[in-house]
């Protein structure tokens, strides 16, 4: 009764502005945002066995830090440390690199 499928789960993450938590947020000069991860998960039905056959479903999902620089300083007195803005950028010139790269990867990208 159903049907039999297998799931997969990929993540990859950015080489460009990793880091833990609290010490990379925002984005970097050249318009690479935080700990920015790509997470595909893919839906494949039993008759992909066969190389003709079946259905392969894939569904894409990207998450990163707020394309603006952005800092916090975290220390065990302040839980919630407030939101730092180092640097100003009256032309969001770095936040434009951002999504004219998500533009060149991805199409036109949903924001949410």
């Amino acid at each position: 009764f159903g049907w039999a499928f297998e799931v997969a789960l990929i993540a990859r993450r950015s080489r460009f502005f990793a880091g833990t938590r609290y010490k990379k947020r925002g984005l970097n000069v050249d318009g690479h945002v935080a700990n920015d991860v790509e997470t595909e998960q893919l839906l494949c039905d039993d008759s992909t066995r066969q190389l003709s056959r079946g259905h392969i479903m894939s569904f894409v999902q990207i998450r990163g830090s707020v394309p603006l620089f952005w800092s916090q300083e975290a220390t065990a007195m302040n839980p919630k440390p407030p939101v730092v803005y180092p640097r100003c950028d009256p032309t969001l010139s770095a936040t434009r690199l951002h999504f004219a790269d998500l533009l060149e990867r991805y199409g036109t990208p949903q924001l949410v």
